[in-house]
């Protein structure tokens, strides 16, 4: 007599949802430029805990005639897949034309993450939750979020006031370990620049002196952000100085 193969330790996408749903990843979690991101490989090895069977592939990514490009992952475990897409994109969260093979790469990582959300791990900081559905809450509540300060006029903005956010927003500034530090330090110092546009130009270049150590590592170490940011700023202070040969006039 005949016997049927049982399939009942095989997983399914309920029980993999299940499981990998209810991972707390708040701890993992970091935030740039308003989206949450999660290291891949902590991500990978999370999964490899629970499904040490899982593979993965890369298809050849796809350009358009603009030079915009988008990558493809997919993830299979055991008779399960997904597949998920990502454009490759710059600090702001742009898609860009004509990337590199550096930042096509870290996409794909980054598409292998958001793939392994898909399965569960993660999916709720996609949603804007905080923590997952069915899980305990923080010892101590959250502080409710304030509503965002209207901005002042930017000619109200001083040097001293500029020393202060820089202090309060940017990271440690004796030391940017990874690209996403490098370029959460350049957002943020550019788009902190930018608030002097109708100051004057001493105020930016007492801006640039206040922050020159950070400046300086990104100039060591990260020297295509540094060039980014120094041409920003040039090109504030040029405009800044054309404003002022304007009213002489």
């Amino acid at each position: 007599m005949s016997t049927k193969k049982t399939t009942s330790s095989e997983p399914t996408y309920q029980s993999v949802w299940e499981t990998l749903s209810k991972v707390d990843v708040s701890e993992r979690a970091e935030k740039k430029n308003g989206l949450t991101y999660l290291s891949w490989a902590w991500a990978w090895g999370t999964l490899m805990e629970h499904y040490p069977q899982a593979t993965y592939e890369f298809f050849n990514e796809q350009r358009d005639p603009q030079g915009y490009c988008e990558v493809w992952c997919r993830i299979k475990i055991g008779e399960l897949e997904r597949t998920m897409w990502l454009p490759v994109m710059d600090y702001k969260n742009h898609a860009i034309q004509n990337p590199d093979m550096r930042k096509v790469s870290d996409t794909r990582m980054r598409c292998l993450t958001k793939c392994i959300g898909m399965f569960g791990l993660g999916h709720y900081i996609y949603a804007g939750e905080d923590l997952p559905p069915d899980s305990d809450p923080p010892s101590e509540p959250k502080p409710e979020k304030k509503p965002a300060k209207k901005k002042e006029p930017a000619q109200k903005v001083t040097p001293i006031k500029q020393e202060e956010v820089a202090k309060q927003a940017q990271p440690p500034i004796n030391h940017i370990g990874s690209k996403e530090e490098a370029d959460n330090v350049l957002a943020f110092m550019m788009g902190t620049a930018d608030t002097f546009a109708t100051g004057t130009e001493q105020d930016l270049i007492d801006f640039w002196k206040q922050n020159k150590q950070v400046i300086d590592l990104l100039d060591q170490n990260y020297n295509e952000h540094y060039e980014q940011l120094k041409g920003h700023f040039t090109a504030l202070r040029q405009q800044l100085k054309t404003q002022k040969e304007g009213t002489n006039e």
